[in-house]
């Protein structure tokens, strides 16, 4: 409580230099003689007292407390006690209607009037400062949020012309703007997390009001900026709705994946989720059979759009499909890996990623192999990184060791057609596939890659 009325007292930000002002200074009730006092007279010859007078009215005059000072005055009074702060405030305004601090005032009736859950009164305080300022983003959204949960058709038409007003706002924000320490991703993925939000705000307005297919509209405009599990869920809904079972199944689907993906969505709980999900699935295709592969479908839909949303990728290697064409980058940050220089040798390629938990079994495998034939300058092992986040890889590295000379994919398995991973490959020496593994398989496996290095080394050149 006690910080929440200190954010308050900062958002007024008051200054005042002094309480009281057109106070005059009164004379002392014994100023000093100017000269030595006369020789009292005689008893008798004392004149009598003077009657005392009403005081000066000058002096009396009431002081007068400047605006700034009594808008401090009823803040700091009202303490810890909201109520009491609502109460003068609301007292100041009718003193002082056109104050101008009367905005400022305003939020924090309203921010006060919200935390006692009073949100009729707080969007009544929101509407005023939207009224002086046109362009104020986060108490319109705030506005619109309340409107949308009175349940009246003339408040959600209301929300929806806030929430229209609000995306054409945030569209014409200038980047520029932004705070020095933001760089412009980060600027550019908050406005378009926070237009998402407001497609799904008003998408759901739309539906209280009936309006279908605005709300589809707005809740698909949402997800292509950012994919959102309400955004889903309610596409879901709608189609469920309209009958549309395949489609209701694969937006709930991307909803229940999306749950799990973004922490910060918590606004679909899961376990509903999947039993609206499981129960639709059943009655339309009497068994469990066949759900998960919608939900890899919706794994896979996820992931190519987040691709899509990230910028450009350098392409390594582009058109190249000659294995020892390629040049791949040290994962050291060293000098390029030229395939074209192992021409004549036999390679060992072995593809991993971070995530692969049967990679480091291999690996003590192939070490096997490479004690084989170590000493001989015309075998080379390489391992090939293939993770799309190559950030992951140092900090993977500083826990566990990979022989070999260790480079980045840069296209080589695509190339290669690795598939799956682990993959291993032998190379001839005039870089053509004398051996490849596929996914774990341990049995034979270091006899078997001894086997094809040595038959490979034995081919003529």
């Amino acid at each position: 409580m006690q910080w929440r009325m200190h954010a308050l007292l900062c958002l007024l930000t008051l200054t005042v230099p002094g309480v009281m002002r057109g106070q005059q200074s009164q004379p002392s009730s014994n100023p000093a003689p100017s000269k030595a006092p006369a020789k009292k007279p005689p008893a008798a010859a004392q004149p009598a007292p003077k009657p005392e007078t009403a005081p000066d009215a000058q002096e009396s005059k009431t002081a007068v407390l400047d605006p700034e000072a009594e808008l401090q005055i009823a803040v700091q009074t009202a303490g810890n006690d909201v109520p009491a702060l609502v109460k003068n405030l609301e007292a100041y305004l009718v003193r002082y209607p056109d104050s101008p601090r009367r905005v400022p005032i305003y939020r924090a009736l309203m921010q006060s009037e919200l935390q006692a859950h009073n949100e009729k009164q707080a969007l009544e305080y929101a509407e005023k400062v939207i009224a002086i300022q046109g362009d104020d983003i986060q108490t319109m959204f705030l506005a619109a949020t309340i409107l949308e949960k009175i349940p009246d058709d003339a408040s959600r038409t209301h929300g929806l012309d806030y929430d229209t007003r609000l995306i054409g706002l945030v569209a014409k924000a200038d980047p520029e703007s932004r705070p020095q320490q933001m760089s412009l991703d980060d600027w550019q993925a908050g406005r378009n997390k926070f237009t998402m939000n407001l497609y799904v705000l008003r998408g759901r307005t739309e539906r209280d009001l009936h309006k279908d297919d605005d709300a589809i509209k707005d809740f698909t405009s949402g997800f292509r900026l950012q994919p959102s599990a309400e955004a889903a869920l309610n596409l879901g809904e709608i189609a469920e709705a309209g009958k549309h079972s395949d489609e209701a199944i694969r937006q709930y689907a991307m909803a229940f994946f999306l749950t799990g993906v973004d922490p910060d969505d918590n606004s679909v709980d899961r376990d509903t989720l999947r039993l609206k999900m499981g129960n639709l699935w059943r009655f339309t295709h009497d068994s469990n059979a066949g759900l998960g592969d919608v939900l890899l479908a919706a794994f896979d839909k996820d992931k190519a759009l987040a691709a899509a949303d990230k910028p450009d990728a350098p392409e390594y290697n582009k058109g190249v499909t000659d294995p020892l064409q390629f040049a791949m980058r040290r994962v050291d940050g060293g000098g390029a890996v030229k395939m074209a220089e192992t021409h004549g040798k036999i390679v060992i390629l072995n593809f991993w990623t971070t995530w692969c938990t049967y990679c480091q079994t291999m690996e003590s495998m192939l070490a096997e192999v490479r004690k084989k034939f170590a000493g001989r300058d015309d075998v080379i092992s390489v391992t090939v990184n293939a993770d799309e986040n190559e950030g992951l890889v140092a900090p993977f590295l500083k826990e566990r060791k990979l022989e070999g000379t260790l480079v980045f994919s840069d296209g080589v398995d695509q190339a290669l057609h690795v598939a799956s991973i682990p993959t291993i490959i032998v190379l001839d020496r005039a870089g053509k596939i004398a051996y490849r593994s596929q996914g774990f398989a341990p049995d034979g496996f270091v006899d078997a890659v001894s086997g094809a290095i040595t038959k490979a080394s034995a081919a003529s050149q």
